[in-house]
């Protein structure tokens, strides 16, 4: 069981379990029943697998296996290590054998969207669909491109950068930016899980060297190499990621589908959790309707 640092549980901490490999200690929860289908939920930077908290209770149907990137909330990158994108993606492979469980589904949000696609290229387990949510699928556009990951770079680099996030962070503004961006209107229970994560020294520092380590690839060759049905959610207020990106992404993937939530922002999966387990076990009565 996980407590954090206020001593409340953090969502579904009755299931979290930590499992280390050579890289990373990974927390991950694994929710519902054995035998039915597996869907692996995949967050974006900066956030935890606390965001699915209000979409879990939905996918009945499945069990859920959510875990924390390295580096975020519980998870932990070993001392030396780089938590770049193939590292990470070929670890969860190693979740899966150790834990003995083949997911079926891959969801992914944001930055987890890359993750999950890249995941489902290399994966040789009973994939039958996956879902990417607001991805994360192109690089920041302009200078951002370099000066976002070359400023977690040198923040991390920094003995100051505890002591920066002590002194002269103040959450609940850079929060209150990042909410006005993301065209999502959070309740406050889901405010405060963020908050938690925003005051957290070990929380930022390991984002911060997730995204330093932050590389797409060739994103193009994954697109043409998944051969699984994929869904593309994307909210059309969402100003992190614009949901033209997954319009421009799903026109280059076999056997791709696209939904556009004209009213919903970057964090749909937590403000409207309704209708993306609707897109979801939608996937899985089609892929029941085709087995019989």
């Amino acid at each position: 069981m996980v407590n954090d640092t206020s001593h409340n549980f953090w969502p579904y901490s009755e299931y979290s379990k930590f499992l280390e490999t050579e890289n990373f200690v990974w927390h991950y929860q694994l929710i519902g029943k054995p035998g039915k289908p597996i869907i692996l939920l995949i967050h974006g930077a900066g956030a935890s697998s606390h965001s699915w908290a209000n979409l879990i209770p939905k996918l009945q149907e499945f069990q859920v296996l959510a875990v924390d990137l390295p580096g975020h909330r519980f998870s932990k990158i070993k001392k030396g290590i780089r938590p770049e994108h193939d590292t990470i993606v070929r670890d969860l492979i190693i979740l899966f054998e150790s834990l003995k469980i083949k997911p079926n589904v891959f969801v992914g949000h944001s930055i987890g969207a890359v993750i999950v696609l890249s995941l489902s290229v290399i994966y040789e387990g009973p994939l039958s669909s996956v879902v990417l949510i607001n991805g994360a699928l192109e690089k920041f556009e302009g200078p951002a491109g370099t000066i976002f990951p070359l400023m977690a770079r040198v923040f991390y680099a920094s003995p100051l950068t505890k002591y920066w996030i002590r002194l002269f962070n103040s959450a609940e503004t850079s929060l209150r930016k990042f909410l006005s961006i993301s065209g999502s209107n959070l309740t406050f229970k889901n405010i405060d899980y963020y908050m938690k994560l925003m005051t957290d020294e070990d929380h930022v520092t390991g984002t911060l060297a997730f995204i330093s380590n932050w590389n797409l690839g060739d994103i193009e060759k994954k697109f043409k190499k998944v051969s699984v049905p994929t869904l593309f959610l994307a909210g059309m207020r969402d100003g992190i990621v614009n949901y033209k990106t997954s319009e421009r992404a799903h026109k280059k993937v076999f056997n791709a589908k696209i939904k556009l939530f004209k009213s919903e922002g970057h964090l749909i999966h937590e403000v409207s959790s309704t209708k993306i387990a609707k897109e979801i076990n939608s996937l899985l009565d089609r892929s029941h309707t085709k087995s019989q």
